[in-house]
């Protein structure tokens, strides 16, 4: 299913001629839990995949999640997701490497663009709630020992050229953390976790000690700037939606993390859209 929200980019029209198999929602308000909730209603089958539009997600991974929910016991699970890094500027690319060493990201739903419920999941939470970070709100529902990170090959998330690109994201990213907060039972904040895997990092090598750095730089920014004009948009990254010889770029590979938290360059997968798991925004 792919359920459309706001849409103008012709998606709909693009999914129903590419796939008639595949179930099409279009909701008018461009909203990204409005578009959540209508899925949610239209559909009745579990275990469920919820991936956003612009994320890869590799056939033979989206099978081994749902067959793991079926079974159990974990209640939610993600994908190892990899970072496609290969035309980002050096500065996106040191953010990104510090990014997927971070071991806060293990055993987690946010972060990855795919996550997975089963049903007696799903069963632990309402309506999607009027907030940016829907896959934070979902985490928040889960002990770690519920969630499982299962797939042998990664989702691919391909990030912002630019570091303008980057500050959109992150503003938008950040602003849903701040929502979150004032939900009930908001989860834990991660700050410390955070602080205490950067300290790692510096620690580890000079390389990693410059990403550290770079990461934490960018990250503090990016909060003094919501301080100061709190963004009014979706701010959608568009430098990864367009042909990359119009950018201004510089090549890399990915980088890969998983249940180690470890960064691991990997080559970018190739993924297949299946009729059943699928929602896109």
């Amino acid at each position: 299913m792919v359920s459309c929200n706001g849409c103008t980019d012709g998606t709909a029209s693009i999914v129903r001629s590419s796939w008639p198999a595949v179930q099409v929602i279009e909701v008018t308000k461009a909203s990204k839990p409005a578009a959540l909730r209508a899925a949610d209603e239209a559909l009745s089958v579990f275990p469920r995949i919820y991936l956003d539009a612009d994320v890869v997600l590799p056939a033979t991974s989206a099978r081994q999640i749902l067959e793991r929910l079926r079974t159990g016991p974990a209640l939610a699970a993600r994908p190892p997701a990899s970072y496609d890094t290969k035309d980002a500027a050096a500065v996106v690319r040191s953010y990104y490497r510090a990014r997927s060493r971070l071991f806060s990201l293990k055993r987690c739903l946010w972060g990855c663009g795919a996550y997975a419920v089963s049903a007696a999941g799903r069963a632990r939470y309402d309506a999607y709630p009027e907030i940016i970070a829907d896959d934070l709100s979902v985490d928040r529902w889960f002990r770690r020992s519920e969630i499982e990170i299962i797939g042998s090959e990664p989702s691919v998330i391909t990030v912002p050229c630019r570091v303008p690109d980057l500050f959109r994201v992150l503003r938008r990213r950040y602003l849903g953390n701040v929502q979150i907060q004032d939900l009930p039972e908001p989860p834990e904040r991660t700050a410390q976790s955070t602080v205490r895997d950067l300290l790692a990092m510096v620690r580890s090598s000079p390389a990693a000690a410059v990403d550290a750095a770079v990461f934490s730089a960018i990250a503090t920014a990016v909060r003094i700037t919501l301080r100061i004009s709190p963004p009014t948009g979706w701010n959608r990254d568009e430098s990864s939606r367009v042909p990359r010889a119009t950018l201004s770029c510089l090549p890399d590979n990915c980088h890969r993390f998983g249940q180690s938290g470890e960064s691991l360059p990997v080559q970018p997968a190739v993924g297949e859209i299946l009729p059943h798991v699928g929602r896109g925004d």
